[in-house]
């Protein structure tokens, strides 16, 4: 287990791109500081900026993440704190110097009141300073980097997701005592990937399993797949364990199933890699594979069943973990400019205000977690079966709660 912190997960190529931006964007934090960059005004519509991605492989999940957001303000008829609630959306793609660039739009040209959104850990991490330097609230939807509750944490940045570890740690244990007590990980070489197998491998060997080996795809796009399911294949582990997100999902677990690994070597994931959004993509070789995560389609509890049902009314898809989140994010934003009485002028008191969030989720309960600045909720092992001719996870096992350890001692 390592415990050195790493809190940049974009590459040299993007760093060098990106360098004259950043530069910019950062020398002038103390004047934007300074002068209230951002608006922060008290009446008027609340301006909320909406970082995320509308092209690329994770294009998916940033529709999603909207139509979640946009789904719960319509519920409150986009008004919260006495105030109209106005979004302003931004694509990042899946560059962190772009990113930053919207970013920047956002707070000094739009002059919006706070900033929401986000699915990358790089984008996450690379915009991380310019959030902190210009004292500038993020609620984010997705990106899961352990270092933004841990080392690189920032009174500036909440998330209403997840933090990497906190699907995988548990699944970890679950796995040894359930599946096999010897493990290959598969998982794509950045941030997210290594966070995820991390966390697995720190549970799964504290139980007294073996890591094999580690394999690491590379990313945004993997490429072709067989070399990798080859070298899995030669491995002949009793158990695998990855990690994949969006089209690079669908690539490594098509590629599982046509190798003939599906049903015969187990396949253990974080929940990501077998959602709603690229099970249809999979079919037949998701069969079977379980998997950890924080709320399941099939997830039966009241909230979730109102939650789903209007999804599904509102775009005929089913919902996925990303729309979720993006939902449970509208609701955040929602009690937290209620909590302020819609009084976006202090930054100081919406990070307040944050930290006293709690609520009925679809996911189960919710509660923002104060130290990690990231939901305490519960984690649930789920397994891929056929349900009514249609391809879904089914709960199998409610794993409890957990919070992220704001520590790197659990991997």
């Amino acid at each position: 287990m390592s415990t050195k912190k790493s809190y940049y997960f974009i590459t040299r190529r993007d760093f060098i791109k990106g360098a004259g931006v950043m530069g910019a964007g950062l020398a002038a934090s103390p004047l934007l500081s300074a002068c209230g960059a951002g608006g922060g005004a008290s009446s008027g519509p609340v301006k909320i900026g909406i970082l995320l991605p509308y092209s690329d492989i994770y294009a998916v999940l940033g529709e999603s993440i909207t139509a979640g957001i946009e789904m719960y303000l319509d519920e409150v008829k986009n008004e919260a704190g006495g105030r109209k609630i106005e979004l302003i959306k931004e694509n990042t793609e899946m560059t962190p110097p772009i990113a930053q660039q919207k970013a920047t739009k956002l707070v000094e040209q739009d002059k919006v009141d706070f900033v929401a959104g986000v699915v990358s850990s790089g984008v996450l991490m690379g915009t991380r300073d310019y959030f902190h330097d210009n004292k500038k609230l993020l609620i984010c939807a997705n990106a899961g980097a352990n270092a933004i509750s841990r080392g690189a944490k920032t009174p500036y940045i909440w998330r209403a997701s997840f933090s990497n570890w906190q699907p995988n740690w548990p699944l970890g244990t679950w796995a040894y005592e359930n599946v096999a007590k010897e493990a290959f990980i598969s998982v794509p070489d950045y941030g997210a990937g290594h966070n995820m197998a991390d966390a697995f491998a720190n549970s799964f060997e504290a139980a007294g399993g073996t890591v094999l080996g580690k394999q690491l795809t590379p990313f945004p796009q993997m490429g072709d797949p067989a070399p990798f399911i080859g070298d899995i294949q030669n491995a002949e582990p009793p158990m695998v364990f990855c990690f994949y997100s969006g089209g690079a999902a669908v690539t490594f677990v098509k590629a599982y199933g046509e190798f003939g690994l599906s049903g015969n070597i187990p396949l253990v994931c974080a929940g990501f890699t077998v959602e709603e959004d690229v099970l249809p993509a999979q079919g037949d070789a998701a069969l079977g594979v379980h998997s950890g995560l924080h709320w399941a389609l099939q997830l039966d509890n009241a909230e979730n069943k109102k939650f789903t049902a209007a999804y599904k009314d509102k775009t005929t898809k089913d919902a996925n973990v990303f729309a979720l989140q993006g939902y449970d994010t509208g609701r955040v934003i929602v009690e937290m400019l209620n909590s302020v009485q819609g009084d976006t002028s202090d930054v100081d008191k919406m990070v307040e205000a944050m930290g006293g969030i709690s609520f009925d989720s679809p996911r189960g309960p919710f509660k923002m977690d104060a130290k990690s600045q990231n939901p305490e909720q519960h984690i649930y092992v789920r397994q891929v079966q056929d349900v009514g001719g249609e391809l879904h996870n089914v709960v199998l096992e409610d794993l409890g709660a957990f919070a992220d350890p704001s520590d790197n001692s659990l991997g």
